[in-house]
């Protein structure tokens, strides 16, 4: 970090009235980190290694913007930092780079007529979520970590939530964005629908995790709140043939807000507590929206589930399911253990992939892991995305449990590369994932990454490292 950090925080103390700045160990600490088993495994070792110098907590956009511009002055390095829930790694202060803290960007708009909402970049899921239930509206974006990623947070990772198939990603469902660029520029998105005005300038945002700029309000859609809900639930003979079911349905037209096919092993907890068929994989869906259209689509969904040697099992487990989603408690029991370490693996792949990429990385990590879970629970029209989640002991110490860790990592992400997977799904890239990014874009397509970001960031000012950037 640039010895000239101590006349930066002079310099933001004088231009930035309303912005707190941090700087007592433990304030550092706490945000030196997210959710990234590595973290947590650095934690449970002794001192940790990678703290800033100082944490900001501007008021408002303006603050941002002028704390930009002196640290591009200055040349001072800053993190912009959300919700802390990523688990990649993409917020680790690696030579001390100083905070900046966007949780205090809480503003709220809606606008009935064209059906969209804007919230400030530091407004959690479940925070917009209710305010847009106050006013008889959803957005429908619900990911496991709803009560700590923020809305900056989740448009820089393209997040995605459990009824995806419905409302889609981050990035289906962001209309419009405001973003401080690292000279300091405010960059304002048209309110226009659709465009023909040059690329795309929102998606050079979503899922940049904060090299190109700082998100500081985010535009999205918005529904009015489902008036049924429809639960259902399969067995299949096979993880083949409840892909086929969804693959079937998906052409078709037919979106279920929820599903969730659990694979052979995955289910047989699930399978075992509801007496279902041994052996089986189990398929929790969730409709939902206006009552004429949810029944149609459940009825044809049922329909194409049956025919493709599904067996109904009523609504109980996917009920059952909905009530329990947030857990992450089995993987978090693993990361305390000493040596021990748990993560979720998420890739997408197309339908005549999808399979494969299962297959091989459950084989892959079985042998250097306690328990390897697999499940699909985001599909589209051409692919499906699976979570591999291992857990791994190694009767060793936290840095043995920290180096399975990695082991567990690599195999599996060349794993899903090898076989027609990629990267990441939705958890995004951080510095855990970077080194993997040129064998899923090519040499052209991390060109393209690393000219926008020498273009706008020539200094490498704003959380540099990141995709590899």
């Amino acid at each position: 970090m640039n010895e000239r950090w101590t006349e930066f925080i002079e310099e933001v103390t004088k231009v930035c009235k309303g912005t707190d700045i941090l700087t007592s160990p433990e304030d550092c600490l706490i945000y030196s980190h997210g959710c990234y088993p590595r973290e947590y495994k650095w934690l449970l070792q002794g001192k940790y290694p990678y703290i800033s110098k100082a944490v900001l907590v501007p008021e408002n956009e303006q603050e941002i913007s002028e704390i930009v511009q002196l640290a591009r002055k200055n040349q001072i390095h800053i993190i912009p930092y959300g919700g802390g829930s990523g688990i990649v790694g993409g917020s680790i202060p690696y030579n001390g780079e100083i905070i900046i803290d966007v949780k205090r960007l809480k503003d709220f708009s809606i606008n009935v007529v064209n059906g969209t909402a804007r919230g400030g970049a530091g407004l959690t899921g479940a925070e917009f979520e209710n305010l847009l239930n106050e006013h008889g509206y959803t957005c429908g974006q619900y990911p496991q970590s709803f009560q700590s990623a923020t809305l900056g947070g989740m448009t820089v990772t393209r997040a995605i939530g459990t009824f995806s198939t419905k409302y889609g990603k981050m990035d289906d469902m962001v209309t419009g964005m405001s973003v401080v660029l690292p000279d300091g520029q405010i960059y304002q998105s048209h309110a226009a629908p659709k465009r023909s005005t040059g690329p795309e300038l929102n998606q050079i945002f979503l899922g940049s995790e904060g090299v190109y700029g700082v998100i500081t309000s985010v535009e999205m859609k918005i529904y009015p709140i489902a008036e049924t809900r429809i639960f259902q639930a399969y067995t299949f003979p096979s993880t083949h043939d409840g892909l086929n079911a969804i693959r079937s349905f998906m052409h078709k037209g037919l979106r279920p807000a929820v599903v969730r096919l659990y694979d052979e092993v995955e289910a047989t907890h699930k399978i075992a507590q509801y007496g279902f068929e041994k052996g089986f994989t189990l398929l929790i869906l969730v409709f939902e929206g206006c009552k004429e259209m949810t029944e149609l689509e459940a009825k044809l969904t049922k329909e194409i589930c049956l025919a493709n040697y599904g067996r109904d099992k009523g609504e109980k487990s996917a009920v059952e399911w909905l009530e329990s989603r947030f857990s992450t408690k089995k993987m978090l029991d693993y990361d305390a253990i000493k040596g021990g370490t748990a993560d979720a693996i998420e890739v997408a792949a197309p339908w005549d992939c999808i399979e494969t990429v299962w297959r091989e990385m459950r084989k892959a990590l079985e042998p250097l892991c306690e328990v390897v879970d697999c499940h699909f629970s985001h599909v589209y029209h051409n692919g499906a995305s699976v979570y591999v989640i291992f857990h791994a002991k190694t009767n060793g110490d936290d840095k043995d449990g920290e180096q399975r860790y990695l082991d567990c990592l690599d195999l599996a992400i060349r794993t899903s590369l090898k076989y027609g997977g990629n990267v990441s799904h939705h958890h995004g890239v951080g510095t855990a994932k970077a080194e993997y990014l040129k064998e899923e874009h090519g040499e052209a397509g991390v060109y393209v990454m690393k000219a926008l970001k020498d273009s706008l960031d020539p200094d490498g000012i704003i959380n540099k490292g990141v995709l590899g950037l």
